[in-house]
């Protein structure tokens, strides 16, 4: 049975929930999205020296 446009703006919605940093890849052929990858990145605060 295949996918409804309904499920799959959800599962678009779903990768982007909750992502402070990272990117969500859609790849689309022939007007059809086919694959949905995401990437999340963890960010770390530099450390400051004190004197």
């Amino acid at each position: 049975m295949p996918i409804t446009k309904q499920e799959k703006l959800k599962a678009i919605e779903k990768a982007i929930e909750g992502i402070q940093f990272g990117e969500v890849q859609i790849t689309i052929q022939d007007g059809v999205i086919v694959q949905i990858n995401r990437v999340e990145k963890q960010r770390f605060q530099k450390n400051t020296k004190s004197k």
